[in-house]
């Protein structure tokens, strides 16, 4: 498991992040991205902004670039992942910086314009797996098919509905959170931060809490719980080395946060989940920094959904 989305290299010929991976944790974050998350099994919780959603099997939800967002899980799931940046989108649709989108399938009863999405991301990821001849031009291809797609049927009349951060506050909240990022296994204040950003304690705390949607504690603790489960997935390391190495200011404390957010022990975690995670993730792609694939089986089961979605369509 690696993380975060960010660090992601997308080129030119592959102008997009695709993966199909089970998720676990995502600390509250944002890119010039537009992301589609499509659940294949299994159920995950989303944050955007301030609003909370629980996703199922073929739950299909849009996240638009800048806003914040995070993702948790205690089941076991399996994700379809797309990111497709602006900067692409832009050459061929030059007003996409203003526009905003709304596509969350569970709350429409009419999922036709839904499958169109789904069947694009599907064949995106079987395309991108298999790499035949000319395979970067038909990523190409579906990728302006998703863009036609969002313009045509998602498109949101009023952009300000949406709850994105202006250039000002990104610049802001980048310095803001780089700094929790790169110093979360130290004792971090608001008072500190305060400092360095030359504003008062609860004006900073209130614009914290507006613009991510929580409090700094909690997106603090949720930075440290980030690596926690990466730590328990990729070391060795003892529980309380890991609560240690992540920052939290005691053992307890650590399996307070872990067993309310994922429902069990960190011990019975990385019993449980770590031989089958660590097996989901075998062939890494090329040209795509920090993501790796799945196990065959998953992509055999792609085929099968796409040839359904072809009978209904």
């Amino acid at each position: 498991m690696k993380y975060p989305y960010e660090s992601v290299v997308i080129n030119e010929e592959v102008p997009m992040l695709m993966l199909m991976t089970s998720v676990r944790y995502v600390a509250l974050h944002w890119h010039d991205r537009i992301e589609f998350l499509f659940v294949l099994r299994g159920r995950i919780q989303v944050i955007v902004g301030k609003e909370e959603y629980s996703l199922t099997e073929n739950d299909l939800l849009l996240i638009n670039s800048n806003e914040v967002h995070g993702v948790e899980a205690s089941d076991d799931n399996r994700v379809l992942l797309l990111q497709i940046p602006l900067a692409f989108i832009k050459k061929w649709y030059q007003n996409i910086e203003n526009e905003s989108f709304h596509c969350q399938s569970f709350h429409n009863e009419d999922q036709g314009k839904f499958n169109g999405i789904r069947f694009l991301m599907v064949h995106l990821m079987l395309t991108l797996r298999k790499r035949e001849v000319g395979y970067e031009i038909k990523i190409h291809s579906l990728l302006l098919d998703m863009v036609y797609n969002l313009i045509s049927n998602f498109k949101v009349r009023n952009p300000k509905q949406i709850n994105r951060n202006s250039s000002k506050d990104i610049e802001r909240l980048t310095r803001i959170t780089s700094y929790i990022q790169k110093n979360y296994m130290h004792p971090i204040s608001l008072n500190e931060i305060a400092e360095n950003e030359q504003l008062t304690v609860p004006y900073l705390s209130r614009y914290f809490q507006q613009h991510m949607g929580q409090p700094f504690i909690k997106y603090l603790n949720g930075i440290r719980l980030e690596k926690a489960v990466q730590y328990l997935l990729e070391t060795n390391w003892t529980v309380i080395q890991i609560a240690m190495e992540s920052g939290f200011s005691s053992l307890n404390t650590f399996h307070k946060l872990f067993k309310d957010t994922f429902h069990t022990t960190p011990y019975q975690f990385r019993k449980n989940q770590q031989k089958t995670f660590n097996n989901s993730l075998k062939n890494e792609v090329k040209g795509i920094e920090s993501y790796e694939y799945t196990e065959e089986d998953d992509f055999n089961e792609l085929e099968k959904y796409i040839q359904s979605l072809e009978i209904i369509n």
